[in-house]
């Protein structure tokens, strides 16, 4: 799954989330800067969530989660959800 957007409004942000189910390596950057990355091997909990702050005179706190089915269903589609300040700004299923 990956899928981009953007943050600010003075001072504009790009926002890109790349997970790779067959890898299980994500890698979350902010103007093509990692913001995190890594392997992700297992995991119980059904959501995970991913919090950072992008901006420096404007400052934003950015969301992504990631909904899952149980681990036996990981062959399903998941949902991810990208909120902006507490306001939803993007939703993919993939």
């Amino acid at each position: 799954m990956q899928f981009d957007f953007e943050v600010g409004l003075l001072e504009r942000h790009r926002v890109s989330y790349a997970y790779d189910r067959n890898r299980r390596n994500l890698e979350i950057k902010v103007d093509g800067v990692a913001v995190r990355n890594g392997l992700r091997i297992m995991s119980l909990n059904l959501i995970r969530r991913y919090h950072f702050v992008v901006g420096e005179r404007e400052r934003h706190r950015v969301v992504i989660e990631k909904d899952r089915d149980l681990p036996l269903l990981s062959f399903r589609p998941r949902t991810y959800r990208a909120w902006v300040d507490g306001l939803l700004v993007a939703e993919h299923t993939g």
